[in-house]
Order: structure tokens, then C-alpha cells, then sequence
């Protein structure tokens, strides 16, 4: 797009300027540092940062123009009245909404939004080329990118739909965190179909209710669904059950249970093992039993959520099939090598509950020993529930450094011990988490499982002194193998 036309976009936010290059407008970005030729660089005013304190960098790496609020007499700056609002308005139609080029699906919910994404993609990739945005990474073509956040700004998640599209991606597969939802971070985006999960507690330092978390949760269906979308729902989940009755009445439905009978999807549970689950997938018409080697109740669900959305796009057969196939998720319930040591993403209350669940009610264990910890600068009033759940359902609990962030950990760590009974179970405290696994796997025998909880995937940490690596996974490897020598 040429310059003259790139500021016609802007005309509702009064751009004024001076000289202007007629250059190609190819991207818009709001970080300095990846803006280079072609590259239009939004003013955007943070809490904690003034971007339009990093206009020379930005000129320096290349910037066709800059787009700022303040009165400066520069070359190829335009100035307008509010840099957010005009970047809300004309991102969908500067990229020429990217979202409807394609399937794109939208998964939301407290738990299981990482474990559903990645089954979808198992699933459809047979079928069409996939990419997924969510917790790990964001995935596509060939290309593996960090994730900054669950779901990105609006200025990168439309540039990233944008580039998903020009790379052949037929179908996107997107985690919607409540921040975004609550945030506008994907704009005007409409998907085909979206899942919801569950809702429990989390994220209370932002929503500070649950109704409020709710509420950002339900706009995925009310807001962003294209007209006769598909809304799966789990209706075992009591805010799912309310999301399902307030549903707007042009919405397509699918409930998912594995209670009511009367449900879209039921789905008969035959048998719950340590190598997975047996079995009943059951819609109109159809009737499947199948084994997927996915451990726990919870993964049922989420397994039956990406069946019931798969199943829209490559139909009933081919998404039972593939699903049969089996996949695994990295850091939710990662059984590490042949050991018992399970890594696991779980840092909520209910989270943790299902993962201590599923490992009691194997049947093969005789003593569970949990490492657990919570992250810095976020909801504080889940850190007791977590230490009152973890000595409930294990023998022997380990609290240790999650991702303090700027947070004394000491604070975190005796919140976390406030709800622990240690007349019901052993507990220690170790900071350091490396040592926590250490002693974990030290403590444990043939007939103990380990969970490592909170940080499933992460490859690092991140602490007053800033990010560095570290993978749960890693240091129970190293563990392990000393243990073999």
C-alpha cells in the first residue's frame, strides 16, 4: 500500500505532516526494533514506555514512517489524535482480514487451551496445512516463533495472520487468553468455530472477579464468531453450562459431556489407564470407540472438544481416526522417559487438582510427591489453594521458585505454605528448583510418581534479575541420568 493511501486509512484521527516519501506500506509494527524498510512505526504509549521515545531507532532501522500523537517536525511522521484507536480501526483492512482467507479456529478457556490446540492440529494436518498460536509458540509453514504472549498484540497477531496466510496456512488454531479478549488484542478476527475449555479460578490480579474472567471469555463466542459459526462447548463445566443457555440463538451449538445424554457429543468413558483412555464418541448418526493415549479425565475433554470442532472441517470418521492416532503435548502430564517423573504445566488450583487426580486413580503408585510453586506478580489468593490442594492429594509436597518475577519469593512460597496441612503430609521447602527436583526424584522409588507442576514446557525463568533458560525437563533428564550411571 502507498504512503497516500496508508494515510487515507488514518483520515478519522485528523493526520497532519509535512514531507512524506511515497514509499509501500508492507507491515505496521509497534517495536522499534523490527522495524525496517516498508515498515509503517507505531507511537504506542505503554505503562511502563514511551515508543515515541524510540522514533530514532526506528528511523535507523529502516521506518517508511512513523505514526505518533506528539507535535514533532520530522520527516515521514504523521501525527494523529489517538495512536490505539487508529490502530484497532484500519489493521483488518491494511492487511485485508487475514482471518477470513482460511479456517481459523479459537480455543479459550482456564485449562486445556495448549493440550486442545495441539489435538486440533493433530488432527487437521492430514488435511490441510495448520498453524498454531497459543502458550509454546506460534507455528506455521516452517517456522517456530517464541511466544511473548498466549495470544499477541493486535499489531502482531494481524501481521501474523497476514504472514500465516501468504505462507499456504489453510487452517489457524488459536489459544484466546481472557487478556485478549478483555484487551481487543484480535480485533475485528471472527472464527469459523470455538472451543470453550472450562473456567476456574486464575488471573484475579486482571479480571479482580470471576465474573468479569467470564464475561472476557464468553466474547470469544458472542463477538468473534463468523455468522453461523460453531460454538463446542463442555457442559460438565458449570460456567460452560451458562456459556451454552446465553449463547446468541444464531450460534451452532455442540455440547460436549460426558453426563448428559442428551449432548451433542456424549462421550462414554470405557477405561482410564496410564497409557491413555478408552472411549465412546457418540453424535447423531455416528458411533465410534476409540483409545487415545492421553492419561486423565481432563484430557478426555479436551480431547473430545477438538474432535467435536475437527469434525466440522474433515468429518466424523477422518477426525476420530486421526484422533485414535495419538499425540502428545509437551509439559502436560510429560511422562519423562520410562521414569515416573511427570512434568506438567498445572498453576492453578483446579489444574493441579486434575493432574494429582489422574495420577491417584492409576492404580499404581503407591506415593505421589508434588514440586509446586507459583508465579510472581499474579493472582495471589490461588497460592494457599494451591498448597492445601497439592497436600490433599500427594504424600510429599516440595515448594520451590516458579517464576517469581519481581515478587519476594519467600512471600510466594509462605503464602503457598499458608494452606498447607502438614499433618496430612510431608512438607519441605526448597527455593532453589533445581535442587526441588533433585531432592523430588532423590525421595521417590519405583513405586512413586514425581510431578513437577507449573511450568510444563517453559525453558525459562523468570526472576528479578530478568529471563533466563531453564526447563523442568532438562534438569529431571540430568537427574536421571546420573541416576542410571
Amino acid at each position: 500500500m502507498k504512503t497516500a493511501d496508508f494515510i487515507k486509512l488514518l483520515e478519522r484521527f485528523e493526520p497532519r505532516f509535512t514531507a512524506l516519501d511515497d514509499a509501500e506500506i508492507l507491515k505496521i509494527t509497534a517495536d522499534s526494533r523490527e522495524a525496517s524498510e516498508g515498515y509503517a512505526f507505531f507511537c504506542v504509549r505503554g505503562l511502563k514506555s514511551d515508543a515515541h521515545d524510540f522514533i530514532d531507532s526506528a528511523f535507523a532501522n529502516g521506518a517508511s514512517l512513523v505514526v505518533g500523537e506528539k507535535p514533532l517536525d520530522l520527516k515521514n511522521y504523521v501525527r494523529i489524535s489517538s495512536v490505539r484507536d487508529a490502530l484497532n480501526e484500519i489493521l483488518p483492512g491494511f492487511y485485508g482480514c487475514p482471518d477470513r482467507k482460511g479456517i481459523a479456529i479459537g480455543v479459550t478457556g482456564t485449562n486445556g487451551k495448549t493440550s486442545t490446540t495441539f489435538i486440533l492440529e493433530h488432527i487437521l494436518e492430514k488435511s490441510m496445512s495448520c498453524g498454531v498460536i497459543g502458550t509454546l509458540h506460534y507455528k506455521y509453514a516452517d517456522k517456530l516463533i517464541p511466544a511473548e504472549n498466549t495470544t499477541p498484540v493486535n499489531w502482531r497477531w494481524y501481521s501474523l495472520l497476514d504472514d500465516m496466510r501468504r505462507c499456504g496456512t489453510e487452517a489457524v488454531i488459536s489459544e484466546v487468553s481472557s487478556h485478549a479478549l478483555a484487551e481487543n488484542r484480535i480485533g475485528a478476527t471472527l472464527f469459523d468455530a470455538a472451543v470453550f475449555t472450562n473456567l476456574t479460578r486464575d488471573h484475579m490480579d486482571f479480571h479482580k472477579t470471576v465474573e468479569n474472567y467470564y464475561e472476557a471469555k464468553k466474547r470469544l463466542f458472542t463477538d468473534h464468531l463468523v455468522e453461523g459459526g460453531t460454538a463446542v462447548v463442555n457442559i460438565d463445566d458449570e460456567f460452560g453450562r451458562r456459556l451454552s443457555r446465553e449463547l446468541p440463538a444464531g450460534v451452532k451449538q455442540i455440547r460436549v459431556s460426558t453426563e448428559d445424554r442428551s449432548a451433542e457429543l456424549f462421550v462414554g468413558i470405557l477405561e482410564l489407564t496410564a497409557a491413555g483412555s478408552r472411549i465412546r464418541l457418540d453424535m447423531a448418526d455416528f458411533s465410534r470407540e476409540i483409545t487415545i493415549p492421553l492419561a486423565g479425565r481432563f484430557n478426555i475433554y479436551n480431547a473430545a472438544g477438538s474432535f467435536a470442532a475437527a469434525q466440522i472441517f474433515v468429518g466424523k470418521d477422518a477426525a476420530a481416526e486421526r484422533l485414535a492416532e495419538g499425540v502428545s503435548v509437551p509439559g502436560r502430564l510429560e511422562r519423562i522417559g520410562r521414569s515416573s517423573v511427570f512434568v506438567d504445566y498445572a498453576h492453578t488450583p483446579d489444574a493441579l487438582e486434575n493432574v494429582l487426580n489422574t495420577l491417584n486413580g492409576l492404580g499404581v503408585y503407591s506415593k505421589i510427591i508434588t514440586v509446586v510453586g507459583a508465579g510472581g506478580d499474579r493472582d495471589k489468593g490461588k497460592r494457599p489453594l494451591m498448597g492445601a490442594i497439592s497436600c490433599k492429594l500427594s504424600d510429599v509436597v516440595i515448594l520451590t521458585d516458579d517464576n517469581p518475577r519481581t515478587e519476594d519469593p519467600d512471600t510466594i512460597v509462605s503464602e503457598i505454605f499458608s494452606g498447607c496441612d502438614t499433618s496430612v503430609c510431608r512438607v519441605e521447602i526448597i527455593r532453589d528448583r533445581a535442587s526441588a527436583i533433585r531432592r523430588a526424584i532423590e525421595l521417590s522409588d519405583e513405586k512413586t510418581a514425581v510431578l513437577i507442576a507449573g511450568k510444563g514446557a517453559e525453558d525459562y525463568q523468570i526472576t528479578k534479575s530478568g529471563k533466563h533458560h531453564f526447563s523442568d525437563r532438562e534438569e529431571v533428564e540430568k537427574v536421571l541420568k546420573e541416576r542410571e550411571v
